[in-house]
């Protein structure tokens, strides 16, 4: 009993440690792209990481190849980034117009573009697992998420649950921001969107390329 108990809290140690290490990482590269640029590769890199701990990689150098693969997809990453961004504030922008004017067609308007933006928010959280995980082209990695977005309705509560639940911890302890605020969320989301793209993938005619 008490070996069980010991090997649960060493393994308990050994991810909380690693956690804190990938959080850390993801924040100093941010910085290190000056924030504005940083934040996208990034992100992205942490994504990569947390793949491979889902695919039972746990022993490989972390800093390393999370280095390694920031300073690789920096460039197209930050294009990709970017365009999400620019469709996000155009999104943004004619919610804001809508809200001026009333009558019906304002309000079915605004219902429409509150729609039209969650699936942009789910589909900008699955280009980060969609990117790790496939190979594919610029124009497919902007398509694809909107696509999976699309057809994953139950992956989706589970992504807005998980995250939600991540936000109400961090709020209630701001300290955990050092050490969870990326890689609670990127783990859970990219869990999810494996289990997702793994069923998409058995489908006869999958929407989806091939993996990395």
């Amino acid at each position: 009993m008490f070996n069980h108990i010991g090997g649960f809290f060493t393994e308990a140690s050994c991810w909380i440690w690693r956690m804190m290490q990938l959080n850390w990482l993801w924040l100093s590269h941010i910085l290190l792209g000056g924030v504005v640029l940083g934040v996208f590769p990034a992100t992205v890199a942490m994504f990569a990481i947390t793949r491979k701990w889902l695919q039972g990689e746990l022993d490989h150098p972390m800093y390393r190849e999370y280095h390694q693969y920031y300073r690789q997809n920096f460039w197209k990453v930050n294009g990709l980034g970017w365009v999400y961004l620019v469709l996000g504030a155009f999104l943004v922008y004619d919610l804001y117009l809508v809200t001026q004017i009333s009558g019906m067609i304002a309000l079915l308007s605004s219902m429409l573009l509150i729609v039209m933006s969650l699936m942009y928010l789910f589909s900008f959280f699955y280009l980060f697992s969609y990117y790790v995980h496939f190979n594919q082209t610029f124009k497919n990695y902007l398509i694809q998420p909107f696509i999976i977005t699309l057809l994953s309705f139950k992956q989706n509560i589970l992504i807005a649950i998980g995250l939600t639940l991540v936000g109400y911890l961090i709020y209630h302890i701001p300290g955990l921001i050092l050490f969870t605020l990326g890689v609670m969320p990127s783990y859970w989301v990219m869990k999810v969107s494996l289990n997702r793209f793994r069923e998409i993938q058995t489908q006869p005619e999958s929407i989806v390329g091939g993996t990395t």
